[in-house]
């Protein structure tokens, strides 16, 4: 391989991979918003985690295109080190969270779906 084609493959690659950041950045955005309106309508920690688990993952898709931009050794491991941060962050949120639940015997309501359902028994 010439130089050229090299230079063409390693720019195709780059643009496919920040299109696809951008398209998973946009998805994890949407479902974020489902996801709140979720938790808050159904007062449930659970999905009030995996919302912010959708948020953690914009950032760190924010994290991939700030890598994608550039490389070095040292911008890797300060990414890792933010998804990493983050990912913490979340595991003592639903810690608190679900202690707090638990001690103050809060129970969670139905989801969106649960409400569709018209008898007491699930399936």
């Amino acid at each position: 391989m010439t130089n050229i084609q090299t230079d063409v493959n390693s720019r195709r690659l780059s643009w496919r991979g920040f299109a696809l950041e951008y398209v998973t950045l946009g998805w994890n955005v949407v479902g974020i918003v489902v996801l709140a309106v979720a938790a808050v309508s159904a007062r449930s920690v659970a999905l009030a985690g995996f919302g912010l688990d959708s948020l953690i993952e914009i950032g760190a898709s924010t994290v991939v295109l700030w890598e994608l931009s550039a490389t070095g050794e040292h911008r890797q491991r300060r990414a890792l080190r933010l998804i990493g941060g983050a990912f913490g962050l979340l595991a003592v949120y639903l810690l608190v969270q679900s202690t707090f639940v638990s001690c103050g015997r809060v129970s969670p309501r139905h989801s969106v779906p649960g409400i569709l359902w018209t008898g007491a028994t699930a399936w």
